[in-house]
């Protein structure tokens, strides 16, 4: 589709220039021929600069021409319509700017389009805005990591997969879509800050983050969450304080086979952090 709509435009553009060309070369031709073949070399000249010569010498190739032929056209004595003067100056910049165009939506687009897979990829992988791996890297790290827990019997491995989601924060999105992205991007500081360099951090979308901590004592690893979330509730986020969910598993070899890709784990870990919002809640009422 995208390939298409490349060649469609660069075909219009295309077409535009020959028939650009055709009328400039009408126009001359109901002068004089001397005016059309003058008129012809101009175009030829467009055609042959805008298609080889790179846009900066372009622009100074049209200025210089434009320069020089208005000296000789408008300043010399050349008997002449002054119209068919303007058109002579005009003709090869907008040839030459015509193609150029032409060659860059044929040649830059159509390079976007050859390498859209591995753009496409990248975007998957890689959230631009939260600066973060996104789940399709998360998912492959955990596959990974649970094919090691099942494979390394001895070793006794185990990996503590952490969810920590923004409540409420939906609404703030609907109204100002940048103050949600820089509050995301807080709260991602925050974990990057905090969080052991061994840890990995993933946001999945829907003001949802995942921590994957492998073989992290239960001591270290609870001390770590206080320690994180303490710093989630100092933040104020557009004025107020946030609320956070939180949904936690860990996998070892005893319950490895239970879960073995990260859907299982993230449907786990969503059923947990409702159960969190709701314990919450219950907090609240009690206090009020």
């Amino acid at each position: 589709m995208i390939q298409r709509h490349i060649v469609g435009a660069g075909l219009a553009i295309l077409s535009g220039v020959i028939a650009l060309a055709v009328a400039l070369m009408w126009l001359a031709g109901t002068y004089s021929v001397t005016l059309m073949t003058a008129m012809a070399i101009l175009i030829m000249l467009g055609i042959l600069v805008g298609a080889v010569i790179p846009n900066i010498l372009i622009t100074w190739l049209a200025i210089g021409t434009t320069t020089i032929g208005a000296a000789i056209l408008l300043l010399g004595y050349v008997v002449m319509d002054n119209w068919l003067k303007l058109l002579l100056l005009a003709t090869f910049p907008i040839m030459a700017s015509a193609v150029a165009l032409a060659r860059f939506i044929l040649g830059n687009w159509g390079w976007l389009d050859r390498n859209r897979a591995d753009i496409d990829s990248w975007a998957a992988h890689y959230d631009k805005m939260i600066k973060l791996q996104t789940e399709y890297n998360a998912s492959k790290y955990y596959q990974k990591v649970a094919r090691f827990i099942t494979k390394e019997v001895t070793a006794d491995l185990c990996v503590d997969v952490l969810a920590i989601h923004w409540a409420h924060s939906s609404q703030l999105r609907q109204f100002n879509e940048d103050d949600y992205l820089a509050n995301l991007r807080q709260i991602a500081k925050v974990l990057k800050d905090e969080r052991f360099p061994s840890e990995k951090f993933y946001y999945v979308g829907g003001a949802t983050f995942l921590i994957i901590s492998l073989d992290v004592s239960p001591t270290t690893y609870e001390f770590k969450n206080r320690a994180m979330m303490r710093d989630l509730r100092q933040l104020t986020l557009d004025g107020t304080t946030p609320q956070f969910q939180c949904g936690h598993l860990q996998v070892d070899r005893r319950n490895v086979l239970g879960y073995p890709n990260l859907d299982r784990v993230l449907r786990h870990v969503k059923r947990e952090m409702e159960t969190d919002l709701v314990v919450e809640y219950m907090k609240q009422e009690v206090v009020n």
